[in-house]
């Protein structure tokens, strides 16, 4: 799964970030290759409507076909990510799923929308919409993605669209669940007020909001996988680690806003960095 990304950044905050900082407070740069693969999993520079969108194409190689172009951007706009990745059963990790075309036919996975009622179908029928996800050509998405984003609240990173803001503004009203009856068990009050976590390297404390975050997922959705919540059970927890993909990278350096835009975890962050 190939990653694409969103817009001008100033990646030289970011890089800084993955400089460890040793007890003594001394930086020790990691190696060239090191760097390398780090650099791999930071968002290039190119057009909004590519962040978050992915190439799909470990299944569509080995048969042949031209790979799926899936735009996370057209589909958080309807749904919270709770319903693909909790009531469908899509990984949060690249390349767990293992999506057939058979699988989607059959109702599962994208079948279950793209049944010709929710949205255009995957069966074969009068009217075949394969292109529509197996494209090469990209011009209509990037199109559609103009005409979607011009009346949403802007942001400088990622996609270019603040999400939450359009959401609060009433822009967009993603759905909860396929099931509408189902309800949404409500967050305890204490886990309502933002955490503080305190940091060792020179930047300011992270705010961490467990009600936006509830907002789109439920708690199995990061835990215990992504963070352990058992005492000490996330030493590894580290900007570095997170640059790799791993805690809040998981979502944060692929789909959700990029870990450059520092100031929306470090709000009190100031502009130059001292090690």
């Amino acid at each position: 799964m190939r990653l694409f990304s969103g817009t001008t950044y100033l990646v030289t905050a970011l890089l800084l970030a993955v400089l460890a900082v040793s007890p003594a407070g001394k930086s020790e740069a990691i190696d060239r290759a090191e760097l390398a693969n780090v650099m791999q999993t930071i968002p290039p520079n190119g057009a909004f409507w590519k962040y978050g969108t992915l190439e799909m194409r470990r299944k569509t190689k080995k048969a042949g076909v031209t790979s799926v172009i899936f735009p996370h951007w057209s589909h958080r706009a309807r749904y919270t990510c709770r319903v693909c990745h909790q009531d469908l059963g899509f990984s949060m990790r690249s390349g767990d799923t293992g999506i057939t075309r058979s699988q989607n036919v059959s109702g599962k996975y994208c079948g279950v929308c793209h049944n010709g009622v929710t949205a255009f179908s995957v069966k074969d029928g009068r009217v075949r919409h394969c292109d529509k996800c197996h494209t090469k050509d990209t011009k209509a998405l990037e199109q559609l993605f103009e005409s979607f984003s011009s009346d949403l609240p802007f942001a400088s990173f990622g996609n270019g669209i603040d999400w939450s803001a359009a959401i609060k503004a009433g822009k967009i009203a993603p759905l909860n669940s396929l099931n509408t009856g189902l309800p949404i068990l409500p967050l305890p009050d204490k886990l309502k007020v933002p955490m503080k976590l305190g940091t060792s390297a020179a930047r300011s404390d992270v705010i961490f909001s467990h009600e936006d975050h509830y907002f789109e997922l439920d708690c199995s959705a990061c835990h215990p996988d992504i963070f352990n919540i058992k005492k000490k059970g996330t030493k590894a927890f580290n900007m570095e680690n997170n640059i790799y993909g791993n805690y809040c990278g998981a979502c944060h350096m692929r789909v959700a806003f990029p870990m450059n835009d520092c100031k929306r975890c470090h709000p009190q962050m100031g502009g130059s960095y001292t090690p």
